[in-house]
């Protein structure tokens, strides 16, 4: 083999490889324009969490400056600083997903670590809201029945006509059809923000393993 056939060999060789490195860095751009996709409509997703817990809070305070209940008060009292702590929660994903997104490590990891996050904050969402529906319910029950108690005027969505059974009954129906119904609601407004980005995740995170 002369000199000649030698450099030919070689520059082919070296032309290989930098089309292949390339290809790589290609894909990797690619990968990387897709994960900022998905991460930006995460926290779009988180975003109109916290607008709606903003808009949520301030009808709660107006509701507690303009009742004259006073176990009214109290209740919405509570649940504003109760919805106040969960969009500190929120902000702290936002944060979470912000920190990923420009992180060095690998595109896979970054991933799975914003799926693994997303999807536990998923699960305890649910959690959180099917607790939370009764304990509403018993609170509210225990604050309008202290005040019938001191004598004070106390709210009562049931017309005083009807007798202590038939309000219990009505009461267990209509906790009964809140609770099915808040618990389907949730499903399905979680699934709707969240439930789409954790899918494309697991979906990417598929695709790179293979």
């Amino acid at each position: 083999m002369n000199l000649d056939d030698l450099k030919i060999q070689l520059n082919k060789k070296l032309e290989g490889s930098h089309s292949f490195e390339m290809v790589v860095e290609g894909v990797s751009t690619l990968h990387k324009i897709k994960t900022t996709s998905i991460t930006s409509n995460i926290k779009k997703s988180l975003v109109t969490e916290i607008i709606f817990g903003i808009i949520f809070i301030l009808a709660f305070l107006y509701v507690c400056i303009v009742t004259k209940y006073t176990s009214i008060r109290i209740y919405f009292s509570v649940f504003t600083i109760v919805l106040g702590l969960f969009l500190i929660l929120i902000a702290y994903l936002i944060k979470k997903t912000n920190d990923l997104t420009s992180s060095s490590l690998p595109v896979i990891e970054n991933l799975k670590t914003l799926h693994s996050l997303l999807a536990e904050f998923v699960k305890r969402y649910f959690q959180f809201t099917m607790l939370l529906i009764p304990i509403c319910l018993v609170f509210s029950g225990y604050l309008g029945y202290t005040d019938a108690k001191n004598n004070i005027d106390s709210f009562n969505i049931l017309p005083a006509s009807i007798n202590t059974k038939k309000q219990i009954i009505l009461l267990s129906i209509f906790m009964a059809i809140f609770f099915v119904a808040m618990y389907y609601f949730t499903k399905w407004y979680l699934q709707k923000l969240y439930g789409n980005h954790l899918q494309q995740l697991k979906q990417m995170i598929d695709h790179l393993e293979t």
